[in-house]
């Protein structure tokens, strides 16, 4: 009796200790997030006021500077890990968006801040050209990733997502009489799958 509750244990252990492998072997890694495009929403509710100058010493009204939701797209280029502690891992990013006459890439960096593969932090500045405003604009936007991982392939993500925790922008609009404005951003990304990429995402945005 003593040996075969003895020999149930052992089963029983083996048995535990080949999921936990299993779920070892199954996690994901920071580098499968490479090549993952999202397609991203952005809007913005802001206030624009005349820039104080020689030109306009007393300023002028605040108005409101809102942006309804405009759509653009990312993707993670690659994956640099440092060996030094507290150093910074970064994701390189292209994001593009359209500036009123194309779509336009815009190099730009995901530091992973905190956090494991399936759920991390980071953080986005960018800055862009607007031409049908004629303005520059620059935003920072701290955000939180999570992906899931196919049950069926290791390291292929088959759902992701990111949403903003916060953010700022600063837009300069060059006019008779310059506008300065400020506002929060509303920036979040779904994923969009492999096979859909090439239908989905613009042309442009696909070039280097």
């Amino acid at each position: 009796m003593r040996l075969r509750n003895m020999v149930l244990i052992l089963l029983v252990a083996a048995t535990v200790f080949s999921f936990f492998m299993a779920g070892q072997a199954q996690a994901l890694s920071f580098a499968n997030w490479e090549g993952t495009w999202f397609k991203v929403k952005v809007s913005e509710t802001g206030k624009a006021g005349p820039v104080v100058s020689a030109l306009t010493p007393n300023g002028g009204e605040v108005v409101t500077n809102n942006e309804k939701s405009t759509t653009s797209f990312l993707v993670i280029d690659s994956y640099d890990i440092t060996t030094t502690a507290f150093s910074e891992t970064v994701f390189a990013v292209r994001y593009c968006v359209y500036n009123g006459t194309a779509w336009v890439n815009h190099a730009a960096a995901w530091p992973v801040l905190g956090g494991e593969p399936e759920y991390f932090l980071t953080f986005l500045t960018y800055s862009f050209d607007e031409i049908q405003n004629n303005s520059l604009q620059t935003s920072w936007i701290p955000l939180e990733v999570k992906g899931t991982e196919s049950r069926q392939t290791v390291g292929e993500i088959t759902s992701a997502s990111f949403k903003n925790l916060g953010g700022i922008f600063r837009e300069e609009i060059d006019s008779i009489i310059p506008y300065g404005g400020i506002g929060i951003v509303k920036f979040t990304g779904s994923l969009i799958k492999s096979d859909q990429v090439t239908g989905t995402v613009p042309p442009d945005c696909l070039l280097r």
